[in-house]
């Protein structure tokens, strides 16, 4: 081969190669750009998938909230409400005016969720100047409730077909709500749903009640009470889990949260024990045993004796089960002291029952530590028919018992515990039994897997 054709073939090469790199580092540039865009996508994906669920969390509490507030009668109760409403309807507006509806229309939901604030607020301000909620006023929030409930029931469906992975929430940015799409989708149908439902209405919302009062400044049950060694809290360990679990179990360290504890834990034959007891007064705190529940052979009912059995045994009397709930074979039940036909629902115990066997693998005492003591009950009282009368004729009352219950001042009082519904919904409502003043509404939320309010 001649010296130029040599030289040729080498500028060749040389070309070729320089080319070939080219196209290796574009080709690597468009994967790296490729894999930025997909990046950006997906956070634009969680971000309106936040927005959706946010808003679907306040749906139902709007829903919830106009359920109470056609129950209220008391201002401040009123008053409370009507503020929780107006939050609940903004944040949810803030939320719908973030999801990608460029090409969507959603003015009749927006119109809902500023009446909805507005009429609240309207109706809170009448009563606190001594003013009453007319049959006409009480008949337009219902007609509220009953959209704001068919509102949430069809957004729920579609927040399952999101679950489900049917419906990625940036499709918004493409349809028309007033459209019937051919694919069928859920999602777009439920939203057109939504807007075509007729406004009704004038122009113009993990456990039993009251389990996060606590915080008191002095837990009750432990003044005057004596510390304890690490020793001593070994044998309240053994007495507390009985011989056997408690052989499995050593101490590890001193606890120092709110309460001063010694930690106690170690392993089981398919989980692991942790129990916490306090240095003062050498009480159990809390204990878990993590096993593994595989199977259900026990009902509630058992279980729920069981649970008041144990608790007998550990120095726990008259303690009345409430509410519970029931997930991986386990049932998680609140325990309340019960005194002179009574119920304390600040001193609160939690347990947790394995429904193979009815052995209790999980205990929490703080509301109990923090609560209890024995209380004098007032005597001067207003009578049943008159608490009756003062929550209102819109509440089929199916029991009345009497309850001590804790506001969110920390402050306690002695109130009378109404059950009863209103449309398909229980409710609880809570009436001050020296005052008549309306003190608290919870709805209670029932199936075959618990009872828990909100």
């Amino acid at each position: 081969m001649s010296k130029k054709a040599n030289n040729q073939s080498k500028g060749f090469y040389a070309v070729l190669t320089i080319a070939l790199v080219s196209l290796a580092v574009v080709a690597l540039g468009g994967v790296y750009y490729y894999k930025q865009a997909d990046g950006l996508r997906e956070e634009l994906h969680n971000t309106y998938m936040r927005s959706f669920h946010d808003m679907a969390d306040y749906l139902n509490d709007i829903d919830v909230e106009l359920k109470k507030t056609m129950l209220a009668r008391d201002a401040g109760q009123m008053s409370t409400l009507s503020a929780q409403l107006y939050m609940q309807a903004e944040a949810a507006k803030a939320c719908l005016a973030q999801m990608p509806v460029e090409n969507a229309s959603f003015d009749n939901t927006s119109k809902f969720l500023s009446q909805v604030g507005d009429y609240s607020s309207y109706l809170s301000r009448k009563v606190i100047g001594n003013g009453e909620v007319t049959e006409e006023e009480y008949q337009t929030l219902a007609s509220l409730s009953a959209y704001a409930e068919a509102v949430n029931e069809e957004f729920s469906k579609m927040e399952s077909a999101v679950y489900d992975n049917t419906m990625r929430v940036e499709s918004l940015k493409v349809w028309n709500p007033f459209v019937v799409h051919a694919d069928g989708d859920s999602f777009q149908d439920g939203m057109t749903l939504i807007e075509s439902m007729p406004q009704e209405y004038p122009s113009l919302i993990y456990d039993g009640p009251f389990s996060e009062h606590l915080q008191t400044t002095e837990p009750e049950l432990l003044k005057g009470k004596q510390q304890i060694s690490r020793f001593t809290a070994e044998s309240v360990v053994k007495l507390f889990l009985g011989e056997e679990r408690a052989s499995k179990v050593a101490y590890e360290s001193d606890g120092s949260g709110q309460i001063e504890t010694y930690m106690f834990s170690g392993n089981s034959d398919n989980g692991s024990i942790s129990v916490e007891v306090t240095k003062e007064g050498g009480m159990v705190l809390w204990m878990l045993d993590s096993r593994e529940v595989k199977e259900e052979r026990l009902s509630v009912e058992q279980a729920m004796s069981a649970g008041e059995l144990f608790l007998s045994q550990r120095g726990y009397p008259n303690m009345k089960s409430s509410y519970y709930d029931v997930a991986d074979n386990v049932a998680t039940v609140n325990y309340a002291y019960f005194q002179d036909g009574t119920t304390m629902y600040p001193d609160l115990i939690k347990v947790k029952i394995a429904l193979d066997n009815g052995e209790i693998v999980g205990f929490e005492s703080l509301g109990y530590i923090m609560c209890h003591r024995d209380r004098e009950i007032p005597q001067t009282i207003i009578s049943e028919q008159e608490a009756r009368e003062k929550a209102g004729t819109h509440l089929s009352v199916d029991t009345v018992s009497k309850a001590y219950i804790p506001l969110d001042s920390k402050r306690e009082v002695f109130c009378y515990e109404l059950k009863g519904t209103l449309g398909k919904n229980n409710f609880l409502i809570y009436i001050n039994a020296e005052t008549g003043r309306e003190e608290k509404i919870l709805m209670l939320l029932e199936s075959d897997k618990g009872i828990l309010t909100i």
